[in-house]
């Protein structure tokens, strides 16, 4: 009991100096005794928690203060006007990390006690280098670590409708709303960090009739994954997620004739696309509270890493990594969708014309990182099995890249199974051999079957063959 009644104390103290420290700043200045004496006691008291976890998150709902998962009583009265000062700044949670620096929270003090601007606390938190502390709002998957493929889907269509507005509104001449996208992008990175098979699968779907939208945010949420995988979170992330979004704002001004024309393009035509990466820069830069990394990518994602690619004749640059990170995104998820030109390849065969390039299209590293992120046979992926019957991938080894989870759902004559069943096709029987294995992967437009209404939260336990 004394432990839990410390854990408490802990925690109403980690608030108390917080509001503390950030009250000061009202009252003295950065180098005043006072000021630094209230910032080491929080720095002390974050370092001290930090100790045995990996971050403390507090969370404002309402009146109400939330440090992790609990609730601290009878505080919302001392802290109304330091809820009240978050409120303003549209900041619902803030998360101390390990490896937080006495810097970092000296930086994190200033730009929270500074008055709310026009630029958003993350972007200038990130500008100042501070990784280890992170705000935001809280969203239906802060709490909800597995959110699972139906609110998975939810999320995804909500993009896909925040995607289109952004199209519209730069087609139809107006400076696209960063507000609109922030909120979902938010909710895509938590999603990401929390659940990623689950969104993954979902950009694998082939949809033709919305494929500039779909193609926005499956850039967006790939590019995530990979930067994910990079260690790279809180506002970074969400900038690089943002970025890819944006990518190819800039064809809202190119003629839908040659965006949608089936033959193959001439020179001319070519000429007229390859404006989209200067025009979705000059879009973005123009528009007020768009992340710097944003028109950044848009001008550079078709360079390769000689420079090649276009636009041409640029001189001698570095390409940002959120620039290597998008092109890959961009380019696999265009290889493998339904296009009005040609039908989507397999990912298998996206992944080997990516390796094959015989220019270095992609950053070598980051290429292998997606491609070991992607696996040889994705979440969602329809195989044909050894057996002969058709499953759907819903889990990855994570030794054994060719031998995931599956679910049979045909039978060896094609025939839909009532009740599908769940195998290991790492799995041996009692002669140490093993009785399922993935030849192929298959087009799910071939047999009719949506891989996503197999994918479910709940399983069976898997079958075992003798």
């Amino acid at each position: 009991m004394s432990t839990l009644v410390a854990e408490t104390d802990r925690r109403q103290e980690l608030v108390r100096r917080l509001a503390a420290a950030t009250r000061g700043t009202s009252l003295y200045s950065p180098a005043h005794p006072m000021m630094q004496r209230s910032i080491a006691n929080l720095m002390a008291l974050c370092t001290e928690t930090l100790q045995n976890r990996d971050h403390v998150t507090i969370g404002f709902l309402g009146d109400d203060v939330v440090v992790d998962d609990a609730k601290l009583s009878n505080a919302a009265a001392s802290l109304v006007g330091f809820v009240r000062h978050l409120r303003d700044r549209q900041v619902e949670k803030i998360r101390f990390a390990r490896g937080l620096k006495a810097d970092e929270l000296r930086a994190f003090i200033t730009e929270l006690a500074a008055a709310p601007g026009t630029r958003p606390l993350d972007s200038r938190l990130a500008a100042r280098g501070v990784r280890n502390v992170t705000v935001g709002q809280i969203t239906v998957t802060d709490n909800d670590p597995a959110i699972g493929i139906a609110a998975a889907q939810r999320l995804y269509r909500a993009a896909l409708d925040m995607a289109e507005s952004l199209w519209d509104a730069a087609k139809a001449g107006e400076k696209p709303d960063p507000a609109v996208a922030r909120k979902i992008i938010d909710s895509l990175a938590g999603t990401i960090s929390h659940d990623r098979s689950a969104l993954m699968a979902l950009t694998a779907l082939k949809k033709y009739d919305n494929y500039t939208f779909t193609h926005m945010v499956n850039v967006s949420v790939l590019a995530m994954a990979l930067a994910r995988s990079l260690n790279i979170d809180g506002p970074l992330l969400r900038e690089f997620g943002f970025a890819a979004l944006m990518h190819d704002i800039g064809k809202v001004q190119t003629p839908s004739e040659i965006l949608t024309k089936v033959d193959m393009l001439t020179k001319e035509e070519f000429d007229v696309m390859k404006r989209h990466v200067v025009d979705g820069a000059h879009i973005l830069r123009k528009t007020p509270e768009m992340p710097a990394l944003a028109p950044v990518v848009a001008f550079e994602h078709h360079l390769k890493q000689d420079l090649s690619g276009y636009p041409e004749n640029i001189g001698h640059r570095q390409l940002n990594l959120g620039t290597m990170i998008v092109s890959i995104a961009d380019v696999y998820d265009a290889l493998r969708s339904n296009r009005v030109y040609r039908e989507g390849l397999s990912s298998d065969r996206v992944r080997s014309i990516m390796q094959q390039q015989t220019s270095p299209a992609f950053n070598q590293k980051l290429l292998r990182r997606f491609v070991n992120l992607i696996g040889l046979f994705p979440i969602g992926t329809l195989v044909r099995l050894s057996t002969h019957e058709v499953a759907v991938v819903v889990r990855e080894h994570p030794l054994d890249p060719f031998r995931p989870q599956v679910k049979i759902v045909l039978d060896r004559g094609g025939d839909p199974l009532e009740n599908p069943v769940l195998v290991n096709t790492w799995d041996r029987d009692d002669r140490g051999e093993h009785p399922y294995a993935v030849l192929e992967a298959v087009d799910p437009d071939t047999v009719t079957i949506d891989p996503l209404a197999f994918l479910q939260d709940d399983e069976p336990e898997p079958a075992s063959k003798s």
